[in-house]
Order: C-alpha cells, then structure tokens, then sequence
C-alpha cells in the first residue's frame, strides 16, 4: 500500500477506528480490563461501557493510540513514513510532513519503536558481529581527546548484530566487546543447533564448544569467505546503520540507542512483506503501554 492509496483508505477518523475495530476484535467487542463481551457502544463517543465492570472504554485502550489528541490519520500516516524510510526519518523531518510540532513527532517515533522491539531465537547459519556508533575521537584534535578522556568520555557505544541467514536480525547494544557481555546474549538468542560465522574475535571462541560449529573469517588474514560461510550481510546492514546515524539523526545518547537499532532491525527483518504496515497496526493492538498522563 502506497501513501495515496493509505489517504484514500482511511480520510477519517471514523475509517481508521472501524479499521482498528476489526483488526482488534474482528467484530466480537471485548472490554481490555476484565476481557468480557457485554458491553455495549456509545456511538456518539466512539466508545464502548463494560456491564462487568461498569467501564467505559474505546479500541485505543492500552495501545499506542491512548490518550492522543492527534488524528488518526496522522498515526496512520506516521507509521507509514516511519516504515517506508529505510535508514530512519528524524523527528523535525517527520514533524514537517504532520503538520505538528517537534515534540509530538518524537513522542509518536518513540511510541511506534515501543511495537517493534521483538526477540526471536535464531537457528541455522548465524553471522555475528559487533559495531561501534558514536564519534571516533582518533580523528578530533589532540585539545578534545584529552578533553573526552579528563571526563571519562570514550564517544563509542558498541552493538552486537546477529543474523540468521535468510531469517532475522537481532542487535543489542552492550557495554564491552567482552565475553562476559557478548555469551550470555548468544547463548539467549541462538539455538545450539547452529553454525556460528564471525570475526578473530576471541570472545567467540567458545563457540566451537557450544554451537555445531565456528567458522573463523580472519580479516587481517584476508579471509572473508568460505564456500557458503561469510559475514556479508551483517557488515552490509552495519554499513546502513552507520549512513542512518550520520545521515539522518547525527547523533544518538546511549540511553535510546535499543530503541533506535530496534526500528531499523525490525524494518530489516519485514523488508520483503507487503503488509509491513497492517503488521505493525496488529502489533500495537496486542501491546499494553503505560500512557503519559
């Protein structure tokens, strides 16, 4: 579905709650606190009341959606911007195409990245590699280097990218490039049943041990492939992930990094889905957030 044909889809709010109607109860009305189906609508108020326990609520109840002041078109039109742009849309950007201010787009971002954190245990032929995002201080001058290191800065986030080959991406930002970070996550996240492809770096060595078998691509050995095994596609998607914080948002904290490489891993991994978007509407029905007030 293209932008245009989502406009025409939905011109209303009333379009975009009957869509959420159906996708969330299939035409069986079901109260989100004690999960009863006497209730009754309140059409004026495009809200249901629970004969249960005597609540009023509406299909936003405990989603994404609750609480906004915000059309739903706009939602709707957001999740379709945020899902179309592969290395990520900023918030100033993403404001302009609303019509809102910078804030409200960023809640928005941040309220739609909440649906597409996911967990997937990966098995078969696994690439697996880490990056770092954040500022190489090697290239400052000598006055910021000394400056950074007076102040504990160290400017680099380490992330740990696992990918099943023709399956799913899993990245998880870490702390250290050490084995007491980077084995307990693989051992969470790959099936044993799994053949391991990394780099020389000596934290994967006991993946011999634990997996069916590791496969070495030695780089300063010039060794970058062998017969099916490489890292290509992770170094690939690390290449996006760079341009997307360069290009797009220039600077990300540590404290929303996840949230950042959550968006950009679950785009990757539903890259060849043709309902991408109505996949992400379901998710943020079944989704039960706290609002902000």
């Amino acid at each position: 579905m293209d932008l245009l044909k989502l406009i025409k889809k939905f011109p209303n709010q009333k379009s975009c709650i009957q869509y959420l109607e159906e996708k969330r109860w299939d035409n069986r009305v079901k109260c989100p606190t004690c999960f009863s189906d006497e209730v009754i609508r309140v059409e004026k108020e495009n809200r249901y009341k629970c004969y249960s326990c005597k609540r009023s609520f509406s299909v936003l109840k405990g989603t994404i959606f609750e609480n906004t002041k915000l059309p739903l078109q706009k939602w709707f039109i957001a999740i379709y911007l945020v899902m179309d742009a592969k290395k990520g849309i900023s918030s100033l950007q993403l404001s302009r195409h609303l019509k809102v201010n910078k804030d409200t787009a960023l809640l928005i971002q941040r309220r739609i990245r909440t649906v597409m954190k996911e967990s997937h245990i990966l098995k078969g032929i696994i690439e697996i590699d880490e990056a770092y995002v954040g500022a190489n201080l090697d290239k400052k001058s000598t006055r910021i280097r000394s400056k950074s290191m007076q102040h504990g800065i160290t400017n680099r986030t380490p992330i740990l990218g696992m990918y099943q080959r023709e399956g799913k991406l899993v990245l998880k930002v870490i702390n250290k490039t050490w084995a007491e970070e980077i084995r307990p996550i693989m051992d969470m996240s790959i099936n044993p049943n799994s053949v391991i492809v990394s780099d020389g770096l000596s934290v994967y060595r006991h993946a011999k041990d634990k997996y069916t078998d590791h496969v070495v691509m030695n780089h300063k050995k010039q060794k970058y492939n062998e017969g099916i095994y490489n890292t290509s596609t992770i170094e690939g998607f690390w290449a996006m992930l760079k341009r997307s914080v360069i290009g797009t948002y220039h600077h990300i904290s540590v404290k929303h990094l996840q949230e950042y490489i959550d968006e950009l891993s679950f785009k990757f991994n539903y890259r060849k889905s043709r309902n991408a978007f109505n996949l992400l509407i379901e998710k943020s029905l079944n989704l039960q957030i706290p609002t902000d007030g």
